[in-house]
């Protein structure tokens, strides 16, 4: 049996062992990509593709551009009784009590142990209030 110098030895664990220089500057933060709080996986990666944002978000968006176009209407002194008016207000509180009762499932939003309430980004969730003709006109 042949057996390699010791220094050979040492060098080739010694070269095994050391990561590569990527993996060091990964490990010490020298690296292009920024700081990240989240990672997402492939699959979430694929569902956001495929299905686009979720349904609270986009119920969210309906409901503020509805009530921006009641507002438009009501700064253009159109009358608060007329069909277009009144068929807008019942839409938009239709989808504010949809988006009340489906946004904690959908959001997946945590409960305080202690108190039993919804917790939305820290604090206690509120449902969305039904929109009024007072208070669209108040923004108009």
């Amino acid at each position: 049996m042949i057996a390699s110098p010791p220094s050979t030895t040492a060098n080739i664990l010694r070269s095994v062992a050391t990561p590569p220089k990527a993996h060091e500057a990964a490990r010490t933060g020298d690296t292009a990509s920024p700081a990240r709080n989240f990672t997402l996986t492939v699959g979430d990666r694929l569902r956001a593709m495929a299905q686009g944002p979720p349904a609270y978000m986009r119920r969210r968006r309906r409901i503020e551009d509805l009530e921006d176009r009641l507002v438009r209407l009501l700064a253009a002194a159109v009358d608060p009784s007329s069909p277009d008016v009144v068929n807008t207000l019942a839409a938009v509180n239709d989808l504010i009590d949809r988006h009340n009762r489906y946004y904690p499932i959908e959001a997946n939003l945590p409960i305080d142990p202690r108190t039993g309430k919804l917790l939305d980004r820290g604090a206690p969730w509120r449902p969305l209030p039904f929109v009024t003709l007072e208070a669209l006109r108040s923004r108009a």
